[in-house]
């Protein structure tokens, strides 16, 4: 079945003071974000693209194609570790920094996986959220929904502007080259090895791209029609297999850069027996410590970045986070009345209560007060999905007030969510005209129409009076 994922939408641009009633920090609108793109279950997220984690999403129709061999999540994991591994703790220079847009070409990085990848982040691309932050979130969301354990991840990325120095290891270096390009993002030899095996529990190597490494395997199975060689039999599958079939001869035995004939590019079997395999026997001993342990790698991986980044706190639904609002849009009408609508979303964490049939959600006024102004969200029936954490609900809800009470946050099962109405844009009494014709969608990259249009906006701000030796805050300004 071919399903597109291409798709459009027109969107208002303004400041994020102003676009939400959440208040400013540019830090905490990256988490919210990122906690958008990794944890909602909607049909166009980004975990759609590779579920099930063995399906390709082709980047130049934008649909779902798998007669070439190739996997998404696969790609997501291999894409980070090309970006990062060029980098220098050392010098603070490089890592993950999507600085991988501008080295597709240089010869070290083979095959669509990086276009591919690039182009498919591009439609979550923001202000917000950086593409070396979504170059993390692939790798997150491929090792948590394919089988591993969750990745710790945090935002706060920055984009490179131009190409970063050359140094991907390639499968005819030789085992010191490689292991020096490692210690050069502070792995040693230990890390090397293990995460080497981590980033080999998906997808394989392509006769189309690395025909050395695929010639010198002429009794392997190749699949799809660019020619996959599989890491090891659980192809989709985040765990240890690769590493066990590796050590037992079974299986597809470690993969094409452990069985190829062609010793000039047995990368992998030079590197996991540098140690005599004791890593790798380690690593064999269950499969959650394998998944652990490639949790902690990947986490090392994905926070290799320049010295300038300041990371965010972390994005993950623990016992605090898992119930949030989102999507809140709040209204103003000339009678000086405020309307509040959105949803609340609720994840069912393991050891989470199960989601209620309705939520409780209350009003925290202008000064911070619990206000006798409640409603209650019925859980939606028609929006809800699974995501890599569990069951995600959504309680749609709408909550009108005065606004000479306001609102500072709202409350719902025991925690209290801070906002502000200070500053936003006034739906109600914004316009666009004349409205947009329909969206043809059009399988082919680029696809665009023209529209020309007249935006009215109206903002609720502050204004400063002079009619006085101080400065008085006049709240019910319009501009």
């Amino acid at each position: 079945m071919l399903t597109s994922y291409l798709y459009t939408c027109i969107c208002i641009a303004t400041s994020s003071l102003v676009s939400a009633q959440y208040p400013p920090d540019e830090k905490s609108v990256t988490v919210r974000e990122l906690e958008h793109l990794y944890l909602d279950a909607s049909p166009n997220s980004l975990k759609s693209m590779i579920t099930p984690c063995s399906q390709y999403v082709d980047s130049s129709t934008g649909l779902i194609d798998n007669k070439f061999g190739r996997q998404t999540a696969a790609e997501w994991i291999r894409v980070a570790f090309h970006d990062f591994v060029t980098g220098n703790i050392y010098t603070d220079i490089g890592g993950l920094d999507a600085s991988i847009g501008f080295e597709t070409a240089n010869g070290e990085n083979k095959g669509t996986a990086f276009n591919d990848a690039l182009i498919n982040f591009s439609y979550y691309f923001s202000k917000a959220v950086s593409m070396a932050d979504l170059i993390a979130l692939g790798t997150v969301m491929s090792a948590g929904h394919c089988g591993g354990t969750p990745v710790p991840l945090r935002g706060g990325r920055i984009d490179a502007t131009a190409a970063g120095p050359k140094g991907v290891p390639q499968p005819e270096q030789g085992l010191q080259d490689q292991l020096t390009r490692f210690a050069s993002v502070g792995f040693n030899r230990d890390d090397t090895i293990a995460l080497t095996a981590c980033g080999h529990t998906l997808g394989g190597v392509h006769k189309k791209d690395f025909p050395d490494v695929i010639n010198g395997n002429s009794t392997a199975t190749q699949e799809g029609s660019d020619g996959r060689v599989a890491f090891d039999k659980t192809v989709s599958g985040f765990d240890n297999a690769h590493v066990t079939e590796y050590l037992d001869g079974s299986g597809e035995k470690g993969g094409p850069l452990v069985t190829t004939t062609n010793t000039t590019v047995q990368s992998d079997l030079r590197l996991f027996s540098s140690d005599n395999n004791a890593t790798m026997q380690r690593l064999a001993q269950s499969n959650s410590y394998f998944t652990s342990q490639c949790s902690s790698l990947f986490s090392r991986m994905i926070e290799t970045v320049p010295g300038a980044v300041r990371f965010t706190s972390g994005v993950s639904p623990t016992s605090s986070s898992f119930l949030k609002p989102a999507t809140l849009y709040l209204n103003l009408d000339s009678k000086g009345n405020m309307a509040l609508a959105g949803f609340f979303r609720y994840i069912q964490v393991t050891g989470a209560a199960k989601a209620p049939a309705n939520l409780k959600i209350n009003l925290v006024d202008r000064n911070g007060k619990t206000a006798p102004i409640s409603t209650n969200a019925k859980k939606s029936d028609a929006d809800k999905g699974t995501g890599i954490f569990g069951p995600t609900y959504h309680y749609p809800f709408t909550m009108k007030f005065p606004a000479t009470t306001g609102l500072s946050g709202l409350s719902a099962n025991d925690q209290t969510f801070t906002l502000q109405d200070t500053m936003f844009v006034v739906i109600g009494m914004s316009s666009l005209s004349p409205m947009p014709p329909p969206f043809v969608p059009t399988p082919a990259m680029g696809a665009s129409q023209t529209y020309t249009g007249n935006l009215t906006v109206a903002v609720r701000a502050p204004i400063l009076s002079f009619s006085s030796p101080y400065l008085h805050n006049n709240n019910n300004h319009l501009i």
